[in-house]
């Protein structure tokens, strides 16, 4: 089966994605294949990815990209997501899949409800999954968030999110189910709530505290000095700056303001036990303390990286496929018949 797929908003993760749907047609059992058209603002990314093989072409025009795709990629900036739902409500063919691969999955939910067709009974005629693709090992200690890092394999055996509503079809969620599968990676299923929430430990408190420690550098007094000296350690800590506007940031902590404070309100409990740490005077030459709570953190730390490297994660409750009326890929996308849509939200 053909399938058409549009990625609007091009970087490593999305880039990736598609040059891994491309490696999977190109295997001797593989059932489909992907056209994939790209979309971005930026016209070098759309060159480097075609020039990759992550595209077979590009268009700049949204309703050019978009209009004939089976599934959507959606991976924009946060104060570009509004605008871009409310346009694709008017865009998208029926029985569109969108998979949204930014960070925050409630508010992409709400505007898909808000902007996106319905039929006469009020059944929605496009639908919207939460994806959110977390690289291997191999891809970890990365910080190059452009194009030309992409790589087939970044997600090769790798777990993906999916995220969705409680209204959203069944068929809809298999369907990103099997283009997780394909493109290398385990599916593992997470309500949007839950999903936010860590995003905020994830994403959200790294950006903070990176935008936090620029903050305080530059207003030192040694800041003449200290900015000539800011090599990869400090630099990755300032990745939020780099990636992201001042409108996509107060987008992205706004959305999920309660959720980072939470996890802020921890972030400040445990430096305020790591200043008092510091503060202890030395006993017969030796800093009990402190040396005490590193050596427990290094601990804790190298038991997550083995696992985070073995994949073997504690086994909790057993995420169940979910194929749907449909049969997962091939027949959702033959979805057009009202009758179908309504079976497919019972």
């Amino acid at each position: 089966m053909r399938v058409n797929v549009a990625v609007v908003g091009l970087d490593r993760l999305s880039t990736s994605f598609a040059l891994a749907l491309k490696r999977y047609q190109e295997s001797p059992k593989a059932e489909h294949t992907f056209n994939i058209v790209g979309r971005d603002l930026r016209g070098q990314a759309m060159k480097e990815a075609v020039k990759l093989g992550a595209l077979d072409n590009f268009n700049r025009k949204l309703q050019n990209a978009v209009s004939q795709a089976d599934v959507v990629l959606v991976n924009v900036p946060p104060a570009q997501l509004q605008e871009l739902y409310a346009r694709l409500g008017g865009t998208l063919k029926s029985g569109a899949v969108v998979l949204d691969m930014t960070p925050l999955k409630r508010p992409v939910m709400g505007w898909a409800d808000e902007f996106f067709p319905r039929d006469a009974e009020g059944h929605p005629l496009v639908y919207v999954v939460g994806i959110t693709p977390i690289v291997n090992i191999q891809g970890l200690y990365h910080g190059d968030r452009e194009v030309r890092s992409a790589r087939a394999d970044l997600f090769q055996n790798a777990e993906v999110l999916i995220a969705a509503d409680a209204a959203c079809p069944a068929g809809a969620i298999a369907l990103a189910e099997d283009l997780v599968t394909l493109v290398g990676a385990q599916p593992h299923f997470i309500d949007p709530v839950e999903h936010d929430g860590l995003i905020a430990a994830t994403e959200g408190l790294p950006a903070l505290t990176g935008i936090a420690l620029f903050d305080m550098l530059r207003q030192s007094e040694g800041w003449p000095e200290l900015r000539r000296m800011v090599n990869p350690t400090l630099a990755l800590t300032f990745q939020a700056l780099r990636d992201y506007s001042a409108d996509d940031l107060v987008a992205f902590f706004s959305l999920g303001r309660q959720d980072v404070l939470r996890h802020l309100e921890g972030l400040l409990h445990t430096l305020e036990t790591l200043r008092d740490v510091l503060a202890e005077e030395a006993e017969d030459g030796e800093y009990i303390k402190l040396e005490a709570y590193l050596e427990r953190v290094a601990q804790a730390w190298e038991r997550w990286e083995v696992k985070r490297h073995s994949g073997e994660w504690e086994k909790g409750a057993t995420a169940q496929s979910m194929p749907g009326p449909f049969g997962g890929l091939g027949r959702f996308l033959t979805l057009r018949r009202p009758d179908d849509n309504h079976n497919a939200r019972s």
